[in-house]
């Protein structure tokens, strides 16, 4: 899995890849314990469930996979 990490989501400016989700999670642990975001308008929904939330896109193949 492909993990794209986002240092700052107010300042992202585009799209979310095609074949990858927006994934919100607790920074410093994994983005596959977070949660899926359908769009940029739901950036925000969980800051009162994560403590310090941080952003990537993640999915797709990654390559260095065997």
């Amino acid at each position: 899995m492909k993990i794209i990490e986002i240092e700052n989501i107010n300042k992202f400016r585009g799209e979310i890849p095609t074949g990858m989700d927006l994934v919100v999670y607790e920074k410093g642990y994994l983005p596959d314990d977070g949660y899926v975001l359908y769009g940029f308008d739901e950036v925000g929904m969980f800051d009162d469930v994560l403590h310090q939330p941080a952003y990537c896109f993640s999915g797709g193949d990654d390559e260095s996979e065997g």
